[in-house]
């Protein structure tokens, strides 16, 4: 069959591979009937744990089965029935740190799903599916500012596939629930830097919802409305203040206000409207300290934190500072800390303090390297790009701005998220720039760049610096000639063309680099030439 034949044949996976050796066996004819003859070997027990398990997208935990499966078998009696299905094959058990998931194969799922709809049960499986995850989501964000902020973290990334499931059927079902299940893992989404993800599942439940204000729906304009302003998105969060401010009345709770003002308030700070920002942000500060609601007091002392700062009010933003840290440090939080770390270092920077401005970078990225998250370490990155090129590093500048700006735009987000901070990136480049030739400066940007997150962070804190080859590993003159090309940002097949050799050949000699030089990448060839044509003779 072309590959146009075998694409529109996929949607069924059945219909594909539908005669095997006639001499076979009947089972091994197609792979519906393997599939039949498998499910035929299993027990009544077994069966009807394979329909039920397969309401789970891309793995699960036993716990998880335990509450989703009904209560017939008990939970002694299903691990005994999962194990037995392991050993037929229609589960994978695999081993995640200290963590036993069990996965079934998609085609399987599919099979079991099938069974679990002629028995009448699949949505009962998804109701129960969507309630177990709902109260790991609240559960999660119930216990966020804590020591287990990082447990949740890592439980809710394993968890996703099966969060999207949720949030799909509640879409259809249960809109209200899905926001309420959407709004729980604002933290979450943050934490990570998956802005475009929580963005959907907000714009998506929200179109379903009419009606009056609820708290549900006031705390996703908050939230929905501070994703799409770090991915510089303001007409989104524009709308949905406007809409809330339509929907509050008289009757509205004070909570469901102080969500508005939050969401407000992050919206002038995009948008470089700072009186009005600080207005709103100080109203929520005020409202979720009564209430004592830890999460959103956090989050509105940080945008109130930096309000305070770039409107010259360092005591008062010195002050947001240590209230975050009162609320964040004791309890073993992490991914506000490292925000605050963030920036409290630019206000100290800003006021001429660089050692200790650097210092408190490097604590925030080392906070945050347990988290993973993108969006707070571009932002570190791009501080301490703007010491370097202070202190004249222009090399080292260069390399940190092409980190940070990749990872910014690996989570959607522009290189500056507030106005108020864009004169010191475009500062810092146009002194880095006057500093480096064209050449240099594109070679150290690329090598920022390909870093990565890890590499990044590793990079920024001195533990990762590009090796210097030794004179026992020097290239040899066609190497050093490929390099050269290599810097221009010639591919091998255009290097090939240029010196008249194969592109293998050219392949060979860049892979001979990379392992003579210690590198892993062709940006570290183009900076490693740059830096050696500025070397003086």
């Amino acid at each position: 069959m072309s590959p146009e034949q075998i694409l529109a044949r996929l949607t069924d996976r059945y219909a594909l591979l539908t005669r095997g050796n006639r001499s076979a066996p009947s089972r091994q004819q197609t792979l519906r009937m393997c599939i039949d003859w498998s499910y035929d070997l299993c027990t009544p027990m077994e069966q009807k744990v394979w329909a039920q398990l397969s309401v789970f997208a891309g793995g699960f935990e036993l716990d998880a089965a335990e509450e989703v499966c009904d209560a017939d078998p008990a939970a002694d009696e299903l691990l005994d029935t999962v194990t037995f299905l392991v050993d037929k094959s229609i589960l994978t058990r695999e081993a995640v740190g200290a963590t036993v998931r069990f996965r079934m194969l998609e085609i399987l799922r599919d099979y079991g799903r099938e069974k679990a709809q002629e028995a009448g049960e699949y949505p009962d499986l998804r109701r129960r599916h969507r309630e177990y995850y709902e109260r790991l989501a609240l559960e999660a964000e119930a216990d966020w500012i804590s020591s287990r902020q990082l447990e949740w973290i890592t439980g809710l990334g394993r968890g996703q596939p099966n969060l999207r499931e949720a949030l799909e059927f509640c879409s259809s079902d249960n809109p209200h629930t899905g926001l309420r299940i959407t709004a729980a893992l604002f933290p979450f989404w943050l934490s990570r830097g998956l802005l475009s993800e929580g963005r959907h599942w907000f714009d998506r439940l929200l179109t379903h919802l009419t009606g009056p204000l609820t708290v549900e729906r006031a705390k996703a304009f908050y939230a929905d409305s501070i994703l799409a302003g770090l991915q510089g998105d303001l007409q989104v969060p524009t709308a949905l203040v406007r809409q809330g401010r339509l929907l509050a009345d008289q009757r509205t709770d004070p909570i469901s206000r102080a969500h508005l003002d939050l969401a407000e308030g992050f919206l002038a700070l995009f948008g470089g409207q700072l009186p009005d920002a600080r207005a709103h942000l100080d109203e929520a500060v005020q409202v979720y300290a009564a209430r004592g609601d830890l999460l959103c007091q956090v989050v509105a002392l940080l945008g109130l934190e930096l309000t305070h700062d770039m409107l010259g009010e360092a005591e008062r933003a010195i002050d947001c500072h240590e209230r975050v840290l009162a609320i964040t440090e004791p309890r073993g939080e992490v991914v506000y800390r490292s925000y605050t770390l963030w920036a409290l270092a630019v206000a100290v920077w800003r006021h001429g303090d660089r050692a200790r401005a650097i210092r408190l970078l490097e604590q925030s990225l080392q906070l945050n390297r347990g988290v993973n998250g993108r969006l707070n370490a571009s932002l570190c990155l791009q501080a301490l790009a703007w010491i370097a090129a202070e202190e004249h590093n222009s090399r080292l500048a260069a390399v940190l701005m092409g980190a940070a700006e990749e990872l910014a735009w690996s989570v959607g987000s522009p290189v500056v998220v507030f106005p108020g901070l864009l004169e010191y990136q475009q500062e810092c480049e146009r002194q880095t720039r006057r500093a480096l030739s064209d050449q240099a400066y594109a070679a150290a940007h690329r090598e920022g760049a390909a870093l990565g997150f890890s590499g990044a962070v590793a990079y920024a804190l001195g533990e990762q610096l590009p090796p210097t080859p030794t004179s026992a590993a020097d290239p040899t003159k066609r190497e050093r000639q490929v390099a050269e090309l290599v810097a221009e940002g010639l591919t091998n097949k255009e290097i090939a063309a240029r010196l008249t050799i194969s592109p293998r050949t050219a392949q060979g000699h860049v892979e001979h680099l990379l392992t003579k030089l210690g590198f892993t990448s062709r940006a570290q060839i183009a900076a490693w030439i740059v830096e050696s044509q500025n070397k003086p003779s």
